[in-house]
């Protein structure tokens, strides 16, 4: 370890220090961009050395300013009730019936997408599409997704994961025949390469697309360096680079950068996101989005470890919500998912909602106190307990709090099923998936089945 080391407080992170060394980063060393069209483009604008694309001070400086502008007044941090939503990536599901991982289906898409909708319907979660199926071809698997999400989210918008030209065909046809906008997330490659399939997509088809998303994932110590400052130096260059290159390309609409940087999982060297040194991080990034005029309210806190709704995953969740609690994340990712947003358990999700409806309970303020404290107590001592006393009646549900999952029975009270909070659970998670109703059943329907068949007959689905 080296001597006389300064270590830095996650919270104390000198964001001006980040800023000043990310701008030194684009113009001292620059990115690399493979593709060669894109790197035309760029060099009409920015200079190139050694094939690395950099960004000057000043313009970095301009993108920075415009992303103040155009997203800080469209993005308040207005603390507020915790919102917990269910990711869409989800290639595996945990079937109650027998309690094994199997692959996400179209039935299991449509089955847990039921439950998750239905949940937002009663405002105890959100979340659209449950997952990818894994039942049709690779090149129909995003295509049948969306297809599926639009029949039974009727807040469903463009798909923005695509990974190949027929792909996005189909999916730029779905949003035609929805109405929606139709936009791609790109990933900066980390340590500074613009490079990617996605990037290339997205590059091609510029003029049919209404925007584009970016998102550079750094680890540190992996993909950024072992140092909280230059990783978070990185990861703001990085951001800034994304940005500013698809600007410089000529896309209008751009999403505000993410500014994101992840702990690693020792096991895996990849993301671990429900590690207690990201939740350290998430207060760094929460600084670092401020500083650009961005929305510190969002996390991804529920993006665990864990690969069953078990006590690591109970651990991992709580974790997870009391720290937005205490730190003032209100929109929190990864409901009812387990290991990253690879798995999703409907169970999870019954669960991951209770443990929100207790930590917000914790937070609640008590009622006032005007009660005359010797006339309260004495009429207690007269009857032997309070039960019976007026100020009981009135004021007993301020003091008490009923879980819809949790069991607080005496032991002698359980009965079958209703042992373990999972079989509650898996009960609760069908019932809630048997009461949703809606499919879309208008003309876009129709036209929705047109394409879908169309792109089965394409790729032998």
């Amino acid at each position: 370890m080296a001597k006389n080391m300064t270590w830095i407080e996650a919270d104390n992170i000198s964001v001006e220090r980040v800023w000043s060394d990310a701008k030194r980063i684009l113009w001292e060393i620059g990115l690399e961009v493979a593709n060669d069209k894109i790197a035309a483009v760029l060099q009409k604008v920015l200079p190139a050395v050694n094939g690395r694309i950099q960004v000057p001070p000043d313009l970095a400086e301009h993108y920075a300013d415009e992303i103040r502008w155009r997203f800080s007044s469209a993005s308040p941090s207005a603390p507020g009730d915790i919102t917990i939503r269910a990711e869409s990536l989800n290639v595996a599901w945990l079937d109650p019936a027998d309690n094994k991982v199997k692959p996400m289906d179209t039935p299991a898409v449509v089955r847990n997408t039921r439950l998750i909708r239905q949940c937002e319907k009663e405002g105890s979660a959100c979340g659209g599409i449950a997952g990818i199926p894994q039942d049709v071809p690779p090149e129909m698997q995003f295509i049948q997704g969306q297809y599926l999400n639009c029949l039974y989210n009727p807040g469903a918008g463009s798909w923005g994961l695509i990974l190949s030209e027929a792909g996005l065909r189909y999916l730029l046809e779905i949003s035609r025949a929805m109405g929606h906008s139709q936009w791609i997330g790109t990933q900066l490659i980390s340590p500074l390469r613009f490079t990617g399939q996605s990037n290339d997509l997205a590059f091609a088809h510029l003029s049919q697309l209404d925007g584009v998303i970016t998102d550079p994932m750094p680890v540190l110590g992996v993909t950024a360096p072992a140092d909280l400052h230059a990783a978070w130096a990185q990861s703001v260059a990085e951001n800034i680079a994304s940005y500013s290159f698809w600007r410089i390309c000529g896309c209008e609409r751009v999403e505000a950068p993410s500014f994101r940087l992840f702990a690693p999982n020792p096991s895996t060297m990849t993301i671990w996101f429900s590690s207690p040194r990201h939740l350290a991080l998430l207060v760094a990034r929460r600084k670092i989005r401020a500083f650009f005029g961005l929305s510190t309210t969002w996390a991804e806190l529920l993006l665990v470890a864990s690969k069953a709704p078990d006590a690591q995953a109970a651990a991992e969740k709580t974790a997870g919500m009391v720290f937005a609690q205490a730190k003032g994340f209100t929109d929190l990712e990864g409901a009812g998912g387990l290991w990253l947003d690879e798995i999703f358990s409907p169970q999870q999700l019954i669960i991951d909602i209770e443990i929100k409806n207790m930590v917000i309970a914790g937070a609640a303020d008590m009622p006032p106190a005007f009660a005359d404290a010797v006339e309260a107590v004495k009429e207690g001592v007269q009857s032997g307990d309070f039960l019976a006393t007026d100020l009981t009646a009135d004021r007993l549900h301020c003091f008490t709090w009923n879980p819809s999952l949790f069991n607080l029975r005496a032991p002698g009270a359980w009965t079958g099923d209703d042992r373990t909070i999972l079989a509650q659970a898996a009960r609760i998670a069908q019932e809630k998936a048997d009461a949703y109703t809606y499919e879309l059943s208008d003309t876009r329907r129709e036209e929705l089945d047109r394409i879908i068949a169309r792109a089965r007959c394409e790729f032998g689905a």
